[in-house]
């Protein structure tokens, strides 16, 4: 059998009929659950790193995932041998890892090789700068491509990773931050087997793994929702640490149903358990027309689907905005503040234990209605838990008393000041956890 390597040369909820889901809804959640499979999977990767494996039977699962996550029809990494000024390309044939070797030319990977720049081609045949480079691999014809270069642990070149013939559409830029963290991942394979697995390189898999967090923040809401009669400010930060702080907005013809989520841990395995909730609330979130339903049902997929360690505070909420009603069930989270017109303030009761704790949990619901003037802050505890060079907390009395001056304020406004006063606290550009924050202000 002869291999041809020229491949690179070249709401429901509020008690009213359930919406028909929109075409929008159907394509956001089908996006937001294809990043949750390439996260997931490049989560599993990691975890094969520090697996007793040889190198052949990484590549190989690793080439394979590839495939599927990125929608390609064939993957190929090549490694450089500076030596004997060779480049080897590894690829599945047949199921099968075949490695092959070639002397160093002018090909497309030893372009990436030389200069370290991605190459993303959507249309082969028709780009002139690789037209008479593209050849076939088998009997499969390469329409497009996308090349990234891979780099060891001294920032040199050590190879490259290729993905070939994206099934739908083109390879975007999604594709390519999912590709370069897979490179990352082939990289520490090679240094762990040529290191004969020392611990210490696998401290580099959080800082390599950053870029699929990137990805999982995606998931958060790109704006806040417009809400007739109300006015509403978002904002979130992650730490210096990779977490899991979630929060977002399901909007409806009469109502809007909020969330906001705080996962236990820190790093990669929290940001994960975040893309798996919102995967999770979006397949529900239209199915289901009470607070405590939704929130129990979560709470079983959560224990179902995750370590026992593992759990999140969990707040749900449906608003109203004809009725001012305002529904909700605190699996454990913060309590809520309600400011109202006069200045007093009152706290929203939890109504169970955080999810994932106990299977099949009966969670409290609870209701209040929203007056004209009345405001409302929903927080994680990286707000009030930020300390200053002193190891003091910011805690819930300071942040008390600047909404409780601030409260005349828009939504906004109040947002601002209040994290001004927090960072002017801590003094600091970093910070121990995630902060979330979510104001709401009947106007």
């Amino acid at each position: 059998m002869e291999y041809q390597l020229s491949l690179d040369r070249g709401q429901n909820i509020a008690n009213h009929t359930q919406p028909t889901v929109a075409p929008a809804f159907k394509a956001n959640l089908a996006y937001s659950q294809q990043l949750n499979r390439q996260i997931s999977t490049i989560y599993s990767l990691t975890r094969l790193l520090n697996s007793r494996q040889k190198l052949d039977s990484q590549l190989t699962m690793i080439l394979n995932e590839t495939n599927r996550i990125l929608d390609a029809d064939f993957s190929v990494f090549y490694l450089l041998n500076d030596r004997r000024k060779e480049i080897w390309p590894h690829f599945l044939w047949e199921g099968k890892l075949m490695q092959l070797r070639q002397p160093l030319g002018n090909s497309i990977a030893e372009y990436v090789l030389e200069h370290g720049k991605t190459v993303n081609v959507a249309d082969a045949y028709n780009d002139p700068r690789y037209r008479t480079e593209i050849a076939k691999l088998g009997q499969v014809p390469i329409r497009s491509f996308l090349i990234v270069p891979i780099t060891n642990r001294n920032g040199k070149i050590s190879g490259c990773l290729q993905v070939i013939n994206k099934r739908q559409g083109a390879f975007d830029q999604k594709d390519t931050q999912c590709l370069m963290v897979v490179a990352d991942l082939i990289a520490l394979a090679i240094q762990g087997n040529l290191m004969n697995g020392k611990a210490d390189e696998c401290r580099r898999l959080e800082s390599e793994i950053s870029r699929a967090v990137d990805i999982q923040r995606q998931l958060l809401p790109a704006k806040v929702p417009q809400l007739p009669g109300y006015e509403m400010f978002a904002f979130n930060q992650p730490s210096t640490f990779v977490g899991g702080d979630y929060y977002d907005f399901f909007p409806f013809p009469r109502t809007m149903s909020f969330v906001m989520a705080d996962v236990s841990g820190k790093g990669v395995p929290a940001a994960l358990l975040t893309a798996n909730l919102h995967a999770s609330l979006h397949a529900y979130a239209s199915e289901i027309n009470t607070c405590k339903e939704i929130v129990r049902k979560i709470n079983n997929h959560f224990y179902l689907y995750t370590a026992s360690d593992m759990f999140a505070t969990f707040f749900w909420a449906n608003l109203n905005h004809q009725t001012h009603r305002f529904k909700y069930v605190n699996a454990g989270h913060i309590p809520p503040i309600i400011i109202k017109k006069d200045g007093t303030m009152s706290k929203l009761k939890s109504g169970g234990l955080p999810i994932g704790i106990v299977d099949e949990f009966e969670y409290e619901q609870s209701e209040v209605k929203l007056s004209r003037g009345d405001t409302m802050l929903l927080f994680t505890d990286g707000i009030t838990e930020v300390t200053n060079q002193r190891n003091e907390q910011f805690g819930k009395n300071r942040l008390r008393e600047v909404i409780a001056q601030n409260s005349h304020l828009p939504p906004k406004e109040l947002g601002k000041m209040l994290l001004n006063q927090v960072r002017m606290f801590s003094r600091s550009a970093n910070y121990p956890d995630d902060m979330t924050l979510i104001i709401l202000k009947r106007n």
